[in-house]
């Protein structure tokens, strides 16, 4: 199978969702999965490697005769990472196309425009975003995936700790991810320990960050923590080294791409970032039970596609997993039973965690999922 690019904003069928749909008329009806994802824009390799990933995992389980005996059709829509159009074609995947279920948005803005919509729907929800507000406060049929802000700021403040930098300068973007992220820092600041001597967020327009980073560089903070999305971490990245920043710089799990690395180059040698445990996947010790199972995802993707997967795709792939085995555990595609059933997943060994959801938890994991890395030789080594 090839890969295809998809531009605009028009649906594409994947050729793994038309051999279901062609098979449908043999098999009964096709499982119809909506993913609104970034397919174009600066955001698009997270929605890329979803999308690829998704597809890989249809032709798959369709090959095996699909779930509980039915085929699966998915069906793809380009938010081009704006909450607007998220809310359009969410609303379409809702409406016109009516999916029985739905596996993202990976944007955090996107997820917040698009909760109410898919919470008055009904339909069950994988999100793929990270941030705490995709599930709280909670609803009956919306789940996440990702480790969020408020698990991924715990960890990096408890590592901050033990380096003894616990003066710090908090720099963030102003969206739907920035501001989460804000909020985690700034809430669990006092309890951890953590004196915040800097705080301003920025624009995600904004190209030139010297004078944000030269006010940074003029206050007494030990380390900074950025917290942004897309390529918010590189141009923070360069313009870091560019006015001769030497304290150690953290950023979220959202710097955890090879996107990120080509776009920093040499610049990017010693920044911090704390998430989950795919991206160093070489470091994990052979008795961790995520390491096969990344490996095995791993290998499978380079080999269809000639490079490395992302953290994105890894989302995506525990996403449609859980779900499967939620929809199978069922036996039925009502919302209730198949939302159920996925809350009822435990000890699911994922990607990008160990998922254990519960009545009151709709997050799966926790900060034992989550590890400290540092970028080493071009790439990114944990560092615990």
């Amino acid at each position: 199978m090839k890969s295809k690019r998809i531009l605009g904003a028009l649906v594409a069928t994947s050729t793994a969702a038309m051999i279901a749909a062609s098979a449908a008329a043999q098999d009964g009806d096709p499982i119809k999965l909506g993913a609104p994802l970034i397919l174009s824009g600066p955001g698009a390799f997270a929605g890329e490697a979803s999308k690829r990933t998704l597809d890989m995992l249809v032709e798959d389980v369709n090959a095996g005769g699909g779930i509980d005996g039915r085929p699966v059709e998915m069906i793809y829509y380009d938010t081009e990472g704006k909450p607007d159009v998220a809310v359009r074609v969410v609303n379409r995947l809702l409406k016109s196309d009516a999916v029985h279920a739905v596996l993202g948005p990976i944007a955090s803005w996107e997820a917040v425009a698009v909760k109410q919509a898919l919470d008055r729907a009904g339909v069950p929800t994988l999100m793929l975003s990270a941030t705490r507000a995709s599930v709280d406060p909670q609803t009956d049929c919306m789940f996440k995936l990702p480790a969020d802000d408020a698990i991924v700021v715990a960890r990096i403040y408890e590592y901050l700790n033990a380096q003894g930098w616990t003066k710090i300068a908090v720099i963030s973007s102003q969206d739907g991810f920035g501001d989460g992220g804000h909020r985690e820092l700034v809430r669990q600041a006092e309890a951890a320990g953590i004196e915040i001597a800097f705080d301003e967020q920025f624009s995600m327009e904004e190209t030139d960050l010297a004078p944000l980073l030269n006010k940074v560089k003029r206050s007494d903070a030990q380390a900074v923590v950025n917290w942004s999305s897309s390529r918010a971490p590189v141009i923070v990245t360069n313009t870091y080294r560019q006015v001769g920043m030497e304290i150690p710089l953290v950023h979220s799990h959202a710097a955890l791409s090879p996107a990120v690395l080509n776009g920093t180059g040499e610049n990017g040698e010693g920044m911090y970032a704390a998430g989950a445990k795919f991206e160093a996947v070489d470091n994990l010790s052979d008795d961790d039970p995520q390491k096969p199972v990344i490996l095995e995802y791993r290998k499978a993707y380079e080999a269809v596609f000639g490079e490395a997967p992302n953290q994105f795709g890894a989302g995506a792939y525990d996403a449609f997993k859980i779900l499967s085995a939620a929809i199978d555990a069922a036996d039925s595609l009502d919302p209730a039973a198949v939302c159920s059933a996925i809350e009822a997943t435990d000890g699911y060994v994922g990607l990008g965690g160990i998922y254990s959801y519960a009545e009151d938890d709709h997050a799966g994991l926790g900060t034992d999922s989550v590890v400290v890395y540092t970028v080493s030789g071009g790439s990114w080594q944990i560092v615990e």
